[in-house]
This record gives structure tokens, sequence and C-alpha cells, in this order.
């Protein structure tokens, strides 16, 4: 039977342990936050969010509540990762990768849809 000590330190133990994945989340991070300024970025050009519960943080929050629903996101898939990979370091590693490559996609379509923009705005 364990103790109310030992339960407490493996509690304190998770949140002082070291990431699986630490090369990983920085771009996580960084594809994350890039979505947010170009959807930004699109919105005031004229643009509209095509994710529609995007858009509704988006109506509700503004830029506030994008940022609210990408963040959640984004710990959602680093605990999943964390998760997962406690179990499997190999699905750990693809998912999170996986994620990334996700959040990569509306940042390269508007990149392409800036790019055309601002070419036939000139």
């Amino acid at each position: 039977m364990r103790s109310r000590d030992s339960d407490a330190e493996n509690a304190g133990g998770a949140l002082s342990r070291p990431v699986l994945y630490p090369q990983l989340y920085p771009w996580l991070i960084l594809v994350a936050s890039l979505d947010i300024m170009f959807t930004w970025i699109c919105l005031h050009l004229g643009g509209f969010e095509f994710n529609p519960i995007a858009a509704r943080f988006i109506a509700i929050g503004g830029i506030a509540g994008a940022l609210l629903l990408k963040f959640t996101c984004v710990i959602v898939v680093v605990l999943a990762c964390e998760a997962v990979g406690r179990r499997c370091t190999k699905v750990g590693w693809r998912l999170g990768a996986w994620a990334v490559g996700v959040n990569a996609l509306p940042v390269m379509a508007a990149i392409v849809q800036l790019s055309l923009y601002f070419l036939h705005a000139a």
C-alpha cells in the first residue's frame, strides 16, 4: 500500500520531469503563432476564417479569443504527446510532428493568399 507522501511525490514529479520532445515543441509554438498572425493579417485585409470554431472564438473574443483557442489546443497537443510518448516514444513523436504539420498548412495557405493579394494589388 502506498502512502500519501509517495502519492504527493509522484504528482510533483510529473511537473518536474523534463518533456520528452523539447526539440519539437518550439516548432509547434512557432507555427501556431504564425497561424494566428497570418490569420489576423488576412482578416484585416478582408478575408475570413474558414474554421467555424475559430471564427466563433474570433467573433466573440477577437484576437484574445483566437489566442485562447489556439494555445489551448497547443497545450492539449503537448499533454497528449507526453502521455502517448511515455507509453511509446515513437508514436508520441509522430503525433507531435503531425501537429506541427497540420498547424503549418494554414500558414502556407496564408502565405500564398497574401502573395497573390499583394501581387494583384501592385
